[in-house]
C-alpha cells in the first residue's frame, strides 16, 4: 500500500510499538477515535498463513472506531504466530 504512494515502509518495530501505544491510550478513553480516509485500499488476511487468501478493503470516507477491552500484551500474540508461520 504505501510503495504505491511512494512512501517507504515503516520499520515493523516502530509500527508495532506505535500501535501498542494507540490501543493502550484507546482502552483508556470513554470516546471515539474518528479516522477519514480517501481511496484507501487494504488487503487482509482472512485466517493465518503466508498463502492465505485475502479480502480486500476499500475505505472512502469517515469511520467512528471504539475500542473497548482491557491492555494486553499484543506482541506477544504477534510473536506466537510468527512462530507458528514459521514451522
Amino acid at each position: 500500500m504505501s510503495q504505491q504512494a511512494g512512501v517507504p515502509e515503516p520499520d515493523p518495530e516502530e509500527l508495532l510499538a506505535a500501535v501498542e501505544r494507540l490501543l493502550d491510550e484507546t482502552v483508556d478513553r470513554e470516546e471515539s477515535i474518528y479516522l477519514e480516509a480517501e481511496d484507501l485500499t487494504v488487503t487482509v488476511p482472512i485466517r493465518f498463513g503466508d498463502d492465505s487468501p485475502r479480502a480486500t478493503w476499500r475505505f472512502n470516507g469517515g469511520v467512528n472506531v471504539d475500542i473497548d477491552g482491557i491492555r494486553g500484551p499484543l506482541r506477544e500474540w504477534i510473536e506466537i504466530h510468527e512462530e507458528a508461520s514459521d514451522r
